[in-house]
């Protein structure tokens, strides 16, 4: 399946109709769009997510979800979707069309039998506020659907599923994130991948249903005291969901607000350096605002990585009793094994003594008395049990810890984290952000005494206003930073409140016709994930092969005999319990789990890429691939490798947006076999063209 054309009409910085060919070939897969940061390549890939999926389009991607929050609601954000230019005209409707071609249509009698395209049209009135989806036969133009839900459903199930959007839809210099995630949060994100390129999801959502018409059952029979207990935690968890909604829309209103002080102070920046009388100086003014720029970035991501490790804090300070129960997990599990050796050895004692004076052959002519065999059967059970007694090493224990396997193993990576990562990553972070203090200081410093000697009134203007929001950018980052520990903490109730939740419907008494109902549907989810467990374990040999062997040709750790033994030397997948989906394990040549934060930015956006791609070469169908920022935070070396041989052979249709700096004229050069069509984008300061070609400026390379 591809999207074989696009048409924008007055979306964004689009004005009129803008159409876009972008149709491939077995040969040539990839579809190149160039342009420069602000010119329109990201709206474009909005565009795309719009057309297909509407209001929904919140769903599929966090920058797209602070995208609408910025303009508070979907309305807001679609009221300012239209073209400035075209508003003027008094043009009040805005449209995106897509041509899906190559793809499996239902038999449906409006459709010609031939038909293997569809066109897809999302149109906006801004004055009505209203919107309509369209799915026309790209053959005899007729409307396929009437119902509303129909086409909502096609979409779904014939063009791209809405979960599996995040894998065709993505800014790759974001992705390496999903590194960073928890072992239950990698577990879920590869298990919704997974099952949604292999169609899985179903399933899971009937498992869900289940679970769902389960819990309904066990809370029938509550008492109105347990009751209403329940009732209290599912509204404190909903009311929680809310306030997280909440800040995170003040915090993209803040973002929003942060973009425009921005704008006005490189504004007033350079208003300052045109009005200076530097004369001949060579000071050179705009290089140390730059330099400003990028260290006070940089003072606000270590800001945020504080705020990160202020989860670990609370392992830190706890980790002396972590390893207490630690110790105690080891010494109960000792005592186990020593109490069934002395239960196994006892049992071995008791029988020797049964057969050695209750069992024939006896003696001749024995005169032993029933009192003497009492004496040395007493006798013979204590020298047992003194010769072979293993209750060294038993120690005695005031309690014991109920914990299963998986708790374990939560208990033992805690302590790994607090003692192999913390002190790393807290010192690091301090050393980082002392060092940008101190340069920040003194750039500020030689600024400001270079501002000091300009007598002229209008530049202290400039300069007090460009102060003024400094201030208020300042601010409005302290303000993110407090709303995200505030969300941080909020998502800490709703886990511990669906515990509590959880324990509260244990609690019920259930009747005998709920228990054999819940019997029943227990039985339907054991079969269910039976079935979605062997459906894993049969890709999971082949993930495993084909994330290893994209990470040796990528990475050029890997690229030679001599690093790859030092490095990556095996990729084990296992299939986590429960229905936590799946986990990745990244080997060393000692067997060593190499753990995934300890990589590179770059290094973490190549094993992502790696991910996504072996979870693609599971799929059903072949899916189209759009990529923003396609080169993102790799070095040359991997962006020249990504370049050459990932992406052509990613998908039968991959669509890069790219910059100058990312696919650079030579490295466009070194795909040039692969490429099928390349636009660059082209903006007169208010709209967006297309021309077809790429960039041709001399490259730095």
């Amino acid at each position: 399946m591809k999207l074989s054309n696009i048409e924008i009409c007055n979306f964004r910085q689009y004005y009129n109709a803008v159409n876009i060919d972008l149709s491939t070939n077995s040969d040539q897969n990839i579809v190149v769009i160039g342009g420069r940061n602000g010119y329109g390549k990201t709206n474009l890939l909005l565009s795309i997510v719009w057309c297909l999926y509407g209001e929904k389009i919140s769903q599929i991607d966090d920058n797209f979800k602070k995208e609408i929050q910025k303009e508070k609601n979907y309305s807001s954000f679609m009221q300012q979707s239209i073209n400035w230019a075209a508003k003027k005209e008094n043009i009040d409707t805005f449209s995106v069309s897509i041509v899906v071609s190559e793809i499996e249509l239902p038999e449906i009698k409006k459709l010609n039998s031939n038909s293997e395209n569809v066109v897809i049209t999302r149109t906006f009135n801004v004055n009505g506020m209203n919107e309509k989806l369209s799915i026309l036969d790209a053959n005899s133009k007729m409307e396929i659907f009437d119902d509303e839900a129909d086409k909502l459903n096609f979409v779904n199930d014939y063009i791209i599923p809405i979960d599996a959007a995040k894998f065709v839809f993505f800014d790759a210099e974001k992705i390496s994130e999903i590194a960073n995630l928890s072992i239950k949060e990698e577990g879920s994100f590869i298990n919704d991948a997974l099952g949604k390129i292999l169609g899985l999801d179903t399933y899971d959502t009937l498992i869900e249903d289940l679970e769902f018409y389960i819990n309904t059952l066990k809370k029938e029979g509550a008492t109105k005291n347990l009751q209403e207990q329940i009732v209290d935690k599912e509204k404190a968890i909903e009311l929680s969901n809310i306030d997280i909604e909440k800040f995170e829309e003040e915090n993209a209103e803040k973002l929003k607000e942060i973009d425009d002080l921005k704008k006005a102070i490189r504004e007033y920046n350079n208003l300052i350096s045109r009005h200076s009388k530097q004369g001949n100086s060579t000071f050179d003014r705009e290089s140390v605002l730059l330099d400003l720029e990028k260290l006070r970035t940089k003072e606000l991501q270590l800001s945020e990585r504080f705020n990160e490790l202020s989860e670990i804090i609370p392992l830190a300070i706890l980790a002396g009793k972590l390893e207490e129960v630690s110790e105690h997990l080891k010494i109960q599990a000792q005592n186990t094994i020593s109490q069934s050796s002395l239960n196994e050895n006892s049992e071995k004692i008791e029988n020797f003594i049964e057969l050695l004076f209750n069992k024939p052959p006896e003696p001749d002519n024995s005169s032993m008395s029933f009192k003497d065999k009492l004496f040395y059967y007493d006798k013979a059970k204590n020298l047992g049990a003194e010769l072979f007694s293993t209750n060294g090493d038993y120690q005695e224990l005031d309690f014991e810890h109920d914990l299963s396997n998986s708790e374990n193993s939560l208990i033992n990576d805690a302590i790994n984290l607090v003692n192999e990562q913390s002190k790393d990553l807290f010192e690091n972070t301090i050393d980082e952000f002392n060092e940008v203090q101190i340069k920040l200081y003194e750039l500020s410093k030689t600024l400001s005494k270079v501002d000091a000697d300009l007598e002229d009134e209008l530049i202290l203007e400039y300069s007090s206003k460009k102060d003024t929001a400094d201030y208020s950018v300042t601010e409005s980052n302290r303000k993110i930073g407090e709303n995200n520990q505030q969300i941080t903490k909020l998502r800490g109730d709703i886990i511990r409140l669906n515990q509590q939740l959880l324990t509260l419907v244990k609690k019920v008494d259930v009747n005998a016709q709920n228990k054999l109902k819940i019997k029943e549907s227990q039985k339907y989810i054991d079969v269910l994930n039976l079935f979605l467990e062997e459906q894993k374990n049969k890709h999971k040999n082949s993930l495993e092969k084909t994330i290893l062997s994209e990470l040796k040709i990528l990475m050029h750790k890997l690229g030679s005999e001599e690093n790859s033994s030092k490095f990556i030397e095996d990729v084990k997948v296992t299939i986590l319990a429960s229905g936590q989906g799946m986990k990745i394990t990244l080997l060393d040549q000692d067997d060593n789990e190499i753990r995934k934060e300890s990589l590179s930015s770059g290094e973490k956006q190549i094993y992502i890429s790696c991910l996504i791609k072996a979870i693609l070469n599971e799929s059903i169908q072949s899916l189209p691939i759009f990529i923003d920022t396609p080169l993102g935070r790799l070095d040359e070396e991997h962006r020249d490798k990504i370049t050459k041989k990932y992406y052509p052979t990613l998908s039968e249709q991959v669509v890069l947006f790219s910059t100058n700096s990312e696919i650079t004229p030579k490295r466009f050069k070194d795909i040039s076999e692969n490429i099928s069509k390349s636009y660059l984008l082209f903006n007169d300061g208010a709209n967006t063209s297309l021309k077809n070609g790429y960039f041709n400026t001399v490259s730095n390379d």
